[in-house]
């Protein structure tokens, strides 16, 4: 009767080890991989935020728009059109 107590609580002892290690490690990588997620998402929204921020930079910039000169459709010459002599 002794041999088998002493069998079932090294038994008991290993299971509980072994449940106990399970649960310590599944925990540890548990917040490993949420410590490396978050420092993740805090990276990609520092880009993002940097990225939006050059582009609203490029949209509100007057100098870089597609038309810089209101007068570059515009003729000139006011008289390059106009027939001088009728004989021609």
């Amino acid at each position: 009767m002794d041999e088998q107590k002493s069998s079932m609580l090294w038994v008991f002892a290993i299971v509980l080890s072994l449940l106990l290690g399970i649960g310590g490690g599944w925990w540890y990588g548990n917040k490993l991989g949420f410590n490396k997620g978050y420092a993740k998402a805090q990276a990609d929204a520092k880009v993002a935020a940097e990225a939006d921020a050059k582009k609203a930079a490029e949209a509100a910039n007057p100098f870089k728009t597609a038309e810089t000169n209101p007068l570059e459709n515009i003729q000139t010459n006011p008289l390059e059109s106009v027939k001088f002599n009728p004989f021609q």
